[in-house]
């Protein structure tokens, strides 16, 4: 942790931007926290470490299922875009727990991983208040106002900074 005048010292860093909210990482949670944040009318920094991997689907590529499936449908209530990918990128669907009744069905889709990723890419790209940036947080950097600690900024590997009001990591 720091503030933006120890960076004085330091020749490998340059301002890069200002944003209302940086999201660290652009995993499923990130993308859905950076669009509800675009969609609240925030201007939005959406740093990830790579730019082909957004919201990958790394060791179980299925949406849908009993637990999974409750929280994509809550998700979508609330106006999130992981069931719509979902629904673009489906390449198998089941309906789970047949033998077991009708109030434990569960829809489960299959999903082919690169187009999910890519349809993902592509949404989070047209939004017009996310700016998707390849980096790595490695600092963030506070100041003192009344006695309390507040965020205004972060800072990537690469030496870029960026003003920030929040964060969500």
């Amino acid at each position: 942790m720091g503030n933006w005048e120890q960076l004085k010292d330091n020749a490998f860093w340059y301002e890069a931007g200002t944003y209302d909210v940086a999201v660290i990482g652009a995993g499923h949670a990130g993308c859905e926290a950076a669009f509800a944040c675009a969609h609240l009318g925030l201007s939005t920094l959406l740093l990830t470490l790579h730019l082909d991997q957004l919201a990958n689907l790394p060791c179980n590529p299925s949406i849908g299922g009993t637990a999974k499936g409750q929280l994509v449908r809550e998700i979508d209530a609330l106006g999130g875009i992981m069931g719509e990918m979902a629904d673009l990128s489906a390449i198998q669907t089941r309906m789970l727990n047949r033998s077991k009744g009708p109030a434990v069905f569960s829809p489960r889709a299959q999903m082919d991983r690169a187009a999910y990723s890519r349809k993902m890419k592509a949404r989070i790209e047209k939004e017009e208040n996310i700016s998707l940036i390849q980096g790595e947080a490695v600092e963030l950097f506070w100041e003192e106002q009344d006695g309390k600690k507040i965020l205004n900024g972060i800072r990537t590997r690469s030496g870029a900074c960026y003003h920030v009001k929040a964060a969500v990591v």
